[in-house]
Parts: structure tokens; sequence; C-alpha cells
């Protein structure tokens, strides 16, 4: 028993030798101190040549490093969410008819005032005409009665005729007058009677189906199709309350944006302004709801589309901004590797404001122009000495990095 208590001892020995650099990163300090380097020396100059991973033919480790450098992150929220018409409503009739003429195919892009569909309109149309002739008829009664009121007011005033004679003539003026108005008011009546049996589009949209065919009876509020607004559309989603203050702060000064991001390759992601926040926060849910605002030319968002939305709730600046993979999780906090201007590695505690892609935001812990290890980091320990390859990575999305002289650009 005793012998395979030593046996497993050793095999868990040499374990720890061999994935020391792995092990490494999590592990407390005080704890991976302990483990032997795994070319047996004192982890400085004094290995052999040739020895572990990542070491230089002097018995260096090699890593690769950046340098922070001041700057500022986007404060950004994730969430899942839906396109939202600005403006949708079903086309109705507003009166009795047969279905004459349908203007445009299922599906169709209208403009606004375009034609839809046409009830019969024949006997509105006749009305109209009607009317049209009895303004027509009066007013040539009423200028007759004022070419008369003219000719016997001077007659009046040379004395060929009686003061009684222009009041009759004034009377008749002012009747003709509102007979041509009450000609006039049924003449716009039955004009407004006329174009209801015209059913126009409201605004600018696409179409479903239409509903009726020719010669279908219909009634006042028959439905004919439904019109929806496709550009631009609204992005709505909800994040939690505990951001109101931010999102709200945000949208005072114009800088809250929303980016959406549609299922599938076809549809590129696009943004726009958040233009609106609830007036509540949904008890259930605890989160408050949001739309934003999205071009849609191309008609490739459909209203009721599930969407990824990632808005950008502000900018947190005052950071130093490095790689992120130079910042390491540890047990109280997070670590980077500084390299000192001797080479010589130095274990920093760190507080981790943002991460962003590629990036991460210090609040505390390292000054911009300091080295930091972004590769190469499981062969360290406090107080190595190390020999940097300068060559500093690339975000693997083709973002900034940020350079001692050149800070990294925000991302939205």
């Amino acid at each position: 028993m005793r012998r395979w208590f030593i046996l497993t001892l050793v095999v868990l020995i040499v374990a720890a030798v061999v994935e020391r650099d792995r092990l490494v990163p999590y592990l407390p300090p005080a704890l991976s101190a302990y483990l032997p380097a795994q070319d047996g020396g004192q982890g400085g100059s004094g290995g052999k040549g040739g020895g572990g991973r990542g070491r230089s033919q002097g018995g260096l480790v090699t890593v690769a490093v950046a340098t922070a450098a001041d700057g500022s992150l986007p404060i950004l929220r994730d969430s899942i969410g839906w396109v939202r018409p600005v403006a949708s409503t079903v086309l109705t009739s507003e009166t009795a008819g047969t279905v004459a003429e349908i203007a445009v195919g299922d599906g169709a892009v209208v403009k606004a005032g375009d034609l839809v569909a046409r009830l019969d309109d024949r006997s509105a149309g006749a009305l109209v005409a009607k009317d049209e002739a009895a303004v027509a008829r009066d007013q040539a009664t009423l200028d007759a009665a004022n070419d008369s009121l003219a000719r016997i007011e001077r007659l009046v005033a040379s004395g060929a005729a009686t003061s009684q004679a222009g009041d009759d003539a004034r009377t008749a003026v002012r009747s003709a007058t509102a007979t041509v108005a009450v000609d006039r008011a049924a003449l716009a009546a039955d004009q407004v009677a006329l174009d209801k049996t015209q059913v126009r589009a409201p605004f600018n949209g696409r179409l479903g189906v239409i509903s009726p065919s020719l010669g279908t009876l219909v009634t006042p509020g028959t439905a004919i199709a439904t019109l929806t607004q496709v550009s631009p559309v609204l992005a709505e989603f909800s994040l939690p309350e505990n951001d109101l203050d931010l999102l709200q702060a945000s949208l005072k000064a114009g800088t809250l944006q929303a980016t959406i991001d549609p299922p599938g390759d076809s549809t590129p992601a696009r943004t726009g302004p958040v233009v609106f926040i609830d007036n509540a926060i949904d008890q259930e849910s605890g989160t408050i709801r949001l739309r934003a605002r999205l071009g849609n030319d191309d008609g490739a968002l459909v209203p009721g589309q599930s969407i990824a939305v990632r808005a950008q709730a502000g900018v947190e600046s005052g950071l130093v901004l490095v790689p992120g993979v130079a910042v390491e999780p540890r047990e109280d906090g997070s670590a980077v590797y500084v390299v000192g201007a001797d080479n010589t590695v130095e274990v920093r505690p760190v507080t981790l404001a943002l991460r962003v892609g590629d990036e991460a935001g210090l609040s505390a812990g390292l000054k911009a122009g300091e080295r930091v290890v972004t590769e190469g980091q499981g062969g360290l320990r406090a107080g190595a000495r190390v020999e940097v390859k300068e060559a500093a990575p690339q975000p693997a999305d083709g973002g900034p990095v940020a350079t001692a002289d050149k800070p990294a650009e925000d991302k939205s």
C-alpha cells in the first residue's frame, strides 16, 4: 500500500513539472512559487541551454509584449430584440359598395396617396356632377343679381329709382349668395362620399395580401390590406433596470446607439440612434424597454424578425488599455505581467473595468507606457528575466491596438 502511495506521489510530481506552464496561471502566487521550473534551474539565466518550452538558448523565457496606453472604451450592453415598424395600419373600406378595381398586387410597395382599390363610384360621381351643375346655375344667378344691383344703385343715385328698389336688389344678391354656399357645401359632402370609394395608402410602405377580389361587396370597415412602413424600422429590446440612469443620461446627450445583428449572413449589421425609453419598468422581468431607429432601404429587415442587439450606453474614459490576453484572472481579482526596463517581470494586480472585443480597460494598477506580457505567461514568475519579442499581436477582428503614441479607438 505504501509503495502505491509513493508511486502515485511521484507521478503527481512529474505531472506538475511537465504541466507547470499550464498550471501556474490558475494557482495562487504562494503555491505556484513552490512548483519547480521545467529546466530544474532557478528560473533565471542559470538553466541549461535548450531548456523548457518558450525559453531561448540562454534559458530566458521569450515573451511578446504590448505597451499600455491611455484611452476609453464604449460601455456595451447585449440583448435580444425584434424588428418593429414605425407605422402599420389595416386599410379598410369607409363605405359600402362593390370592388370595381384592384390597382396593385399582393406585397406591392406603394407611396403615400397611391390608389390601392376602388369601389363602384358611379352613383357618387353622378351626385358630384349634379352638385357642380347646381353651383354653376346658382353662381350665374348670383352674377346677374350683382349686375342688377349695380344698375339700380346708379339709378337710385340719380333719382331715377326708389330706395326700395335698391333694397330689393341687395336682398336678391344675399339670397343668391346663400344659395351658392349651400350648393358648394353639398358638392363638398358628395365629393367626400366619392373619395371614400377609393382606398389609398396613407404613407409609404409595403402591402400585405389584398383580401377582396373584383366584384366583392364590401361594407364600412371591411379590411382591404395591411400596409406596413418598411424604412425606417424600429429595433425594440429590453435592458436591466440597473442601467436606467446611464441610459437616460446617454439618451439626453444624444450618444445612445444600438447595433443590430440579424440572423444569417446575408443581412449586414446596422447601427442607429435609440429614440425611445419606456416610461415604466417591467416588474416581472426588471427590465426597461427601448427602441432604436434603423435605416432599411434595402428592405432586408422584416417586422417581427428576431435580432441580436448591442447598445452603446456610453463611453468610459480615463482607462489604461491593453490587449485582453494580457489580463489573467486570479482568485483575488486580475493581474498582468509587467516587464520592467531591465526585462524583469513583475506580477501586478490590476482592476479590470471593461472588456470590449480583444481590448481590456484597466481603471487601476497600471500606467500608460508600461509593457505587459501578451504571450508566454505560462513560464513566468515574479522577478524572472525575460527576452522580449517586440512584435505586438493584432486583434483577431482587425481592430486597432493601443500603443504608447496611439490610443485605441472606441468600438461601437
